[in-house]
């Protein structure tokens, strides 16, 4: 396993602000991406009313940048609103990073 990893997380627009206050709390990260997205599925048993018509439902996509060995203090810190919400996310490792 690499040394840096990109966490993704999907999240709805109802937990967006609880994740944010959680990602900020923890002192070992430096910052995060958020983007808002839409989210395709042929399953819609989850959408409401609004979402099936459109076809799509609204997500907030978290992205950290994160030490290999910090991962299980980030997964802690998120479980007790994700694990509910089952809410996904995958770990992808980062061949290299940098500024210009």
């Amino acid at each position: 396993m690499t040394d840096v990893l990109l966490f993704t997380l999907h999240v709805p627009e109802s937990l967006k602000d609880e994740i944010i206050d959680r990602l900020i709390s923890l002192q070992n990260l430096t910052g995060f991406n958020l983007n808002k997205m839409s989210g395709y599925s042929k399953e819609h048993s989850l959408f409401d009313i609004s979402e099936q018509v459109e076809g799509y439902r609204a997500f907030y996509q978290f992205e950290v940048l994160i030490a290999s060995n910090e991962v299980s203090m980030l997964k802690a810190c998120l479980n007790p609103v994700c694990q509910p919400a089952k809410l996904r996310y995958w770990l992808t490792p980062v061949i290299e990073s940098g500024h210009f």
